[in-house]
């Protein structure tokens, strides 16, 4: 053997370690190639299509605060939304101010003319508001000598009569006067309105000790002027006594003034109503303007009392113009109130003052015991 052969078990040796080496180096490609190919299997599965990176990128503008298309929609219509809400607004807030404006105007309240004695409702007579009452004047004493004249050559062709006899022969009064204008009939006025039109009546009545003995009295005068109500009035009668308000049934509404409730309730005072005490009148009227009337007659001796329940003057004035202020729209107030004073005169005038402030014309009457028919003593 020489030096430079190999053993031959190192010669096998060695072609079984390169064997081996091959082997593992094949085995390594093998897994290599494995390995590519499932990367590029993975990768094909997770290739992003065209249009996802444009929605990845929506998606991080939206992280960072960026609008989206629906917000850049809305804010381009709400403009106009807004704009057509607003307009809208407008039409009906409009159409609510004129409507209400002309419901105002159609039911300004007409100015009460009431009176205690002659309250029965009559249509009123509106006269023409642009004539000045000097106008008015001076055409009621006008002589309408066309007409008369008409007249008196109508009636002389009937009598075949001269029209210048009866110039030149003498006529008796009585002849002539058929020939006269007829005067205008009186009608009670004020303002261009004529007669009674206070369609929703309240009386509120003092039933304080004062009042024993003339209560009766008063009564039968209460009587009078509500059974001179018509049937398309409606009414109410409240007393005070103390600081109580006694209110005939049923006491929550007004009643239509028909016989029969017009009976039931003068009968309900007669049987009911007894003077007591002092009186206080602010809950009677509260009571009343509760009923939102056209008028209340308050008929009182001492309206604002003594003693514990005595009110002051000034405070009592005050209270009326708070319960029944005065209608900016109109100038007048809803209701007015009437005062009839009994009896004696009252040294404050207080009635006189409550008729003066929201009674309007002729708002204050008194009856004396002479009118009354109580005798003196």
């Amino acid at each position: 053997m020489t030096a430079g052969d190999v053993h031959p078990v190192l010669a096998d040796e060695a072609d079984e370690a390169d064997g081996g080496l091959a082997a593992l180096i094949e085995a390594q490609r093998d897994l290599a190639a494995e390995a590519g190919a499932d990367g590029a299997a993975v990768g094909a599965e997770t290739q992003p299509h065209p249009a996802e990176p444009i929605d990845a990128l929506a998606e991080h503008l939206r992280e960072l605060g960026a609008e989206t298309e629906a917000e850049r929609r809305l804010k381009r219509v709400l403009p106009w939304v807004t704009s057509f809400v607003a307009h809208l607004g407008l039409i009906v807030l409009g159409f609510a101010v004129v409507t209400a404006v002309r419901l105002m105007r159609e039911e300004d309240p007409v100015l009460i003319v009431a009176d205690f004695n002659q309250p029965r409702y009559e249509p009123l007579a509106l006269m023409n508001p642009n004539i000045s009452p000097e106008t008015e004047r001076a055409a009621q004493d006008q002589r309408p000598t066309d007409a008369v004249a008409s007249t008196l050559t109508e009636q002389l062709r009937r009598l075949e009569i001269d029209p210048l006899s009866v110039i030149s022969d003498a006529a008796s009064p009585s002849e002539l006067a058929e020939f006269a204008p007829r005067p205008r009939e009186a009608t009670a006025s004020f303002v261009g309105l004529t007669g009674s039109n206070a369609r929703k009546i309240v009386y509120i009545v003092d039933a304080s000790g004062s009042m024993i003995g003339t209560l009766p009295i008063i009564i039968e005068e209460l009587a009078r002027s509500i059974e001179a109500l018509s049937a398309d009035q409606e009414f109410a009668v409240v007393f005070f006594q103390r600081n109580d308000a006694l209110t005939a049934p049923p006491g929550t509404r007004l009643m239509r003034a028909t016989a029969e409730e017009k009976l039931r309730v003068l009968q309900w005072a007669r049987d009911t109503v007894i003077p007591a005490g002092r009186s206080n009148p602010v809950a009677a009227i509260e009571k009343g303007l509760s009923f939102k009337p056209d008028v209340i007659f308050l008929l009182s001796n001492n309206i604002t009392g003594a003693g514990v329940f005595e009110i002051d003057q000034k405070d009592l004035l005050d209270l009326l113009d708070q319960l029944n202020p005065v209608d900016r729209t109109t100038g007048r107030r809803r209701t007015q109130i009437q005062c009839v004073q009994f009896l004696d005169p009252d040294p404050l005038d207080t009635l006189r003052k409550i008729a003066e402030i929201h009674g309007g014309p002729r708002g204050y009457k008194f009856l004396d015991r002479r009118e009354l028919g109580i005798g003196l003593q």
